[in-house]
């Protein structure tokens, strides 16, 4: 009884180191995961009318960062991230009388290529605009 039980928490840390190899996370999905995290922060910040610190120029990696498949950035993926970067700097310059409505277009700019690469994220991004 030793023996199986030894052999099945091996086999069990065997699969496990396995599949962390193959769920290792991409350089897209690390800065996407910062983006939503950096996302929520600042939408306590404009519900409160808060004024919004610098916006993230870590953002313009958006371009260099490498996916898990290269094939999933696809042929319009740049155009999305440019009116994303663009997106990025109307809401950093808002004025705080227009941040709901620039930050709710970022998150909109979010769920757009998401529609088209990726749509795991978009129920999330969904509940980050604010009503």
């Amino acid at each position: 009884m030793k023996v199986k039980g030894l052999f099945l928490v091996s086999l069990l840390v065997i699969v496990q180191i396995a599949w962390s190899g193959f769920r290792a996370e991409s350089e897209l999905s690390k800065l996407m995961r910062t983006m939503a995290n950096d996302m929520k922060r600042v939408r306590v910040k404009v519900q409160n009318g808060d004024k919004i610190p610098a916006f993230y120029k870590k953002y313009n990696r958006i371009h260099t960062a490498k996916p898990s498949v290269e094939s999933k950035k696809g042929e319009h993926y740049t155009e999305y991230a440019n009116v994303f970067l663009a997106q990025v700097d109307r809401f950093s310059i808002a004025e705080v009388s227009n941040q709901k409505l620039e930050y709710n277009n970022l998150v909109k700019t979010c769920i757009r290529c998401h529609e088209t690469y990726c749509p795991g994220p978009i129920s999330m991004l969904k509940k980050l605009q604010l009503p």
